[in-house]
């Protein structure tokens, strides 16, 4: 029997295909800045494992023409999704398909470079995962895995109750399987899977009231993840109604002060394939 990894929390949902494209629109500083690290170059063959709408395998496609970008996820709706996004924006170079990030269908030494997004989080043994990204790609290839940690959020002015309500809720995605704080265990797990020349980039991503906007769309993130799974931790007692609504009303407040500040953190690795 394959073993399949742990399913998606969000997945099936239409509404989650929507919020990944916004959370990736508000994140594209860091996505720009991590496929500029991995030195993206033409005619290069690129894996996107858990590619959800394809964001950034369209970016990566761009990169990399007249090479092409495999979009991999367990998802139909994603996948639909980012064949229907691609088409629309005229990119041809990608392929975008369903598959197990954990027994993947390409042959060895199949891609240059093998790239995962937000996703670790989410897998039951991230070693595996890598490993089997290793397995398909070719020598002196390099492997790259770009993760939160949701540890470091940081804002001004200070959100006490928005930060207690984030760490109850990365509590409650722990309890089912989930992973907010993997971002410091990178290099643990390109180590533990054998990855040669590992480096680490901590990724800031902030954003202040000189642009209200990217100000807005970055606490918005943590925000849509939240409302996703209200009622549901409401509803066992790990939260209330009134912790929620305090917590949206100081944010708010948050938002219109002359001197509002917010930030959070990406890691990426990356490694080679001896």
């Amino acid at each position: 029997m394959i073993d399949k990894p742990r399913d998606y929390a969000y997945a099936g949902q239409i509404k989650e295909a929507i919020r990944l494209e916004g959370q990736a629109k508000a994140l594209e500083k860091i996505i720009e800045k991590e496929l500029e690290i991995l030195h993206l170059k033409p005619n290069m063959k690129a894996l996107d494992a858990g590619c959800g709408t394809g964001f950034i395998t369209r970016i990566m496609a761009l990169k990399v023409f007249p090479g092409k970008v495999h979009g991999i996820d367990i998802d139909p709706i994603f996948i639909d999704t980012a064949k229907k996004l691609a088409l629309m924006k005229g990119i041809e170079n990608t392929q975008f398909e369903l598959g197990n990030i954990d027994n993947l269908k390409y042959e060895n030494g199949t891609f240059d470079l093998s790239y995962c997004r937000l996703v670790l989080m989410h897998v039951k043994n991230p070693v595996k995962t890598i490993l089997e990204l290793k397995r398909v790609t070719k020598k002196r290839g390099t492997i790259a895995a770009s993760d939160n940690d949701d540890g470091v959020l940081i804002s001004f002015p200070n959100t006490p109750k928005l930060l207690l309500l984030w760490s109850k809720f990365n509590a409650w995605a722990k309890n089912r399987g989930e992973d907010r704080y993997i971002g410091r265990k990178l290099f643990s797990i390109f180590s533990e899977a054998g990855m040669n020349s590992i480096r680490i980039y901590p990724i800031p991503i902030f954003a202040t009231q000189q642009n209200p906007d990217a100000l807005k769309m970055l606490v918005t993130v943590p925000i849509k993840l939240i409302q996703q799974d209200k009622n549901a931790m409401i509803k066992k007692g790990i939260i209330t109604a009134k912790d929620y609504e305090e917590a949206m009303r100081e944010v708010e407040l948050a938002l219109t002060h002359p001197g509002a500040f917010a930030m959070g953190l990406n890691i990426l690795a990356t490694g080679k394939v001896r």
